[in-house]
């Protein structure tokens, strides 16, 4: 098999035979919660006792992405990291993932061999180990990861915030959406900006610790911070108020739109964590996100009511902004 060769030439069981094989021997620490890895019907693992957390989503070429994007190592480790930012949504430890691809006939057996590989690097990166998934023909290129987790304590959850919690970003927002913003003119982004939107950090380290704290209530950042604010609202029957000039934003993004109601507010893709937080805890939390090395930020309150206010500098409301919906949203394809 050449490198160049396309998948129709290769063939589907010679190339996953290959890929197993290549999958079993990279096991190394993982081997032991592994009882049956990739190129059986389906993947065996050790139970360890603990609360599973599982989540899967999709990356679908022209919905999320447009080839030429990012490289097939990118676009794997991508898909690793977007489903792990769910897990840290939620306080869980990585532990194992399942990854769906489907690709035409004519992508190159070496395109796929570095999207595969570079999904699980990135998995191993964080503790989880890529134990099997499935390879099927389409004209699109898609990938449908599941990552499953374990819990050690209490979760995150979306409809736990009370009046009075303090709303927390970790980072900075807009950083993705500015990126979007060039590719979508075909047009490269700044390095500091693109390598947020093809490499986001998924917080787990950081949601672990808060979680072990007493903090309750988070999610993650991926509709935008307007749209992930109503939905932990509507979760918990809350209302919250968002400070326009409490935003935390990067000098990239700052040069670009200064006030941030262009691609903090409504963008998306930011997979930062967004924290409803006991003023009781407020302290306690800075401090361990101090000794992570990782911002944290207050950006607003929770209220009563169910509506999500935007104060302006001034401290007036603002206007309606729109955040992102998968089917109101155009696709990425012209």
């Amino acid at each position: 098999m050449a490198d160049d060769d396309p998948l129709s030439d290769v063939g589907e069981h010679a190339f996953l035979d290959a890929l197993c094989r290549r999958l079993r021997n990279g096991q190394g620490r993982f081997s032991l919660r592994i009882a049956i890895g990739p190129g059986d019907d389906a993947a065996v693992v050790w139970p360890s006792g603990r609360p599973l957390v599982m989540t899967t989503d999709a990356l679908v070429e022209g919905v999320h992405f447009r080839s030429g994007w990012l490289s097939p190592a990118e676009l794997g480790a991508r898909a690793a990291l977007v489903n792990l930012s769910d897990l840290a949504a939620m306080a869980a430890e990585p532990t194992n993932a399942l990854l769906a691809v489907t690709a035409p006939s004519s992508f190159q057996a070496r395109q796929l061999d570095a999207l595969i590989d570079g999904c699980a690097a990135a998995l191993a990166e964080h503790g989880a180990a890529l134990v099997g998934g499935n390879l099927s023909r389409s004209p699109l290129l898609t990938l449908t990861l599941t990552a499953i987790g374990e819990l050690h304590g209490e979760p995150l959850r979306r409809d736990t915030a009370r009046p009075g919690d303090r709303l927390f970003v970790s980072g900075t927002l807009g950083d993705a959406s500015a990126a979007l913003s060039f590719l979508l003119r075909d047009e490269r982004p700044p390095e500091v900006l693109r390598s947020r939107w093809v490499s986001p950090t998924p917080r787990l380290e950081l949601a672990r610790r808060l979680a072990g704290a007493g903090v309750r209530t988070g999610l993650d950042l991926s509709d935008g911070l307007l749209v992930d604010t109503g939905h932990l609202c509507r979760a918990s029957g809350v209302g919250a108020r968002l400070r326009l000039d409490h935003l935390p934003l990067s000098a990239a993004v700052r040069a670009l739109d200064g006030r941030g109601v262009g691609f903090a507010i409504p963008g998306g893709e930011d997979y930062e964590l967004l924290l409803a937080v006991s003023p009781q805890l407020v302290e306690r939390i800075t401090g361990i996100a101090r000794d992570l090395g990782t911002p944290l930020h207050e950006i607003g309150e929770i209220i009563e009511g169910s509506k999500v206010e935007l104060m302006g500098e001034d401290g007036r409301p603002l206007g309606p902004v729109e955040g992102f919906d998968h089917f109101h949203q155009a696709e990425v394809r012209p």
